[in-house]
């Protein structure tokens, strides 16, 4: 059964302010934060969504979202209008209130009039901040098949991690029977030492029960969320099933990247073996902006030393060493540099003679010559933004 030939719509909530990924979220929402250098996160599940055959999608936008869309605009409006297919951002627009998205339950609620319109049997709500490749098609064939309200997808963590997930228990035959968000003792699964049933943000509804769930919580006073009111309020009511994604065809990567450290390791995955499951591949390729610049370029006397890295298009490096790092389009790096288990992203220009090590900097900082980050802990606290170890340097950070 594929969802090609199926009434489905989808939402992806995209209008987080991604506090803690500060300051990568200075001048930008949390799914327009790059990614391995050259990617959005976005770009992961709007990957999924368009290899998955789910082709009317809608991003909820809110919280400075300028930046989101202008990558959708390059990047994801190549879908075919006379086809009925799109990629199309919606903003907060206060339409059945004069309150601005107020919990990602309500920011579905504010946008029934879409519903309305087109008619779909089922609805995709997905989160726009998590790094992941998945086959919707899976996940909405066990929802048909077990004649579900609502299917999850749930991931077993452990438990010293999972209190900061909507933690589940469900049992043999996927029925999930209670649903706590961010609990202070996480129940485990049974017959599991140390492990926990989470909540992954991936969410299928059959549409009548969507709406009726949300006009009920609309009258509430709640949080109006999923995760803490309206799955909870439809245990012992609706048929509520788990789809177990470790199982899944890509079920063996999952990230969410809502901590500077969550979001430095997630990008070191791709310099490891990790790596090579979740970058494009031929049958499930990670799409993103075209990037219309020239081979980058690799020059000087003593050329240029690269060791477990990536190095995107229009990059000038220069007798200069580049060490188990991500470096982005369009990248300078002069002689006698060295940059060692760091993130460089697009347009940064760093001068001779420096040492950036354990680093993420933003698109167009400019370093120059001689000047050492990430060696000094103390020194670096003094002049820069660090966050659990990592020196992090915001979006034009001019030294």
């Amino acid at each position: 059964m594929l969802l090609q030939n199926k009434k489905v719509l989808t939402f992806i909530l995209a209008g987080g302010k991604g506090s803690r990924l500060y300051p990568l979220t200075r001048d930008r929402s949390k799914p327009a934060v790059f990614f391995a250098a050259r990617f959005r996160i976005i770009d992961f599940v709007l990957s999924s969504c368009i290899n998955s055959h789910l082709r009317q999608v809608y991003l909820l936008t809110q919280t400075k979202s300028l930046s989101l869309h202008q990558h959708l605009r390059k990047s994801w409006n190549f879908l075919p209008n006379e086809l009925s297919e799109f990629v199309a951002p919606v903003p907060a627009q206060q339409r059945v209130s004069e309150e601005w998205y107020s919990g990602t339950a309500d920011a579905i609620y504010q946008n029934l009039h879409l519903l309305e319109y087109h008619r779909p049997e089922h609805v995709f709500i997905l989160s726009g901040d998590h790094i992941y490749n998945m086959d919707f098609n899976e996940l909405f064939n066990q929802h048909i098949e077990r004649g579900a309200d609502l299917t999850l997808s749930v991931l077993g963590i452990k438990k010293k991690e999972a209190a900061a997930f909507g933690v589940l228990t469900m049992d043999d035959d996927l029925n999930i029977n209670s649903f706590i968000e961010k609990p202070q003792d996480p129940s485990q699964i049974p017959g599991e030492s140390d492990d926990c049933y989470i909540n992954m943000g991936i969410y299928l509804f059959k549409t009548d029960t969507l709406v009726r769930m949300l006009a009920q919580d609309a009258r509430k006073s709640s949080s109006h969320d999923f995760g803490k009111n309206i799955i909870p309020s439809m245990l012992g009511k609706y048929r509520v099933n788990g789809f177990s994604f470790k199982n899944s065809r890509f079920g063996h990567y999952w990230r969410d990247v809502g901590t500077i450290r969550s979001y430095y390791n997630a990008n070191m995955d791709f310099l490891s073996q990790l790596g090579s499951r979740i970058i494009c591949t031929p049958d499930w390729p990670i799409l993103t902006a075209g990037i219309s610049s020239p081979s980058s370029f690799f020059g000087g006397n003593e050329g240029v030393r690269i060791r477990n890295s990536t190095v995107d298009l229009g990059s000038h490096l220069y007798n200069c060493d580049i060490n188990h790092s991500l470096i982005g389009a369009g990248v300078t790096v002069g002689s006698d540099t060295l940059i060692e288990n760091s993130i460089i992203m697009t347009d940064c220009s760093i001068g001779r003679g420096c040492v950036i090590r354990n680093a993420i900097f933003d698109k167009g900082v400019v370093i120059p010559d001689n000047v050492q980050i990430g060696c000094d802990q103390q020194s670096d606290k003094e002049h820069y933004f660090i966050s659990d170890g990592i020196v992090v340097l915001p979006k034009n950070f001019v030294l």
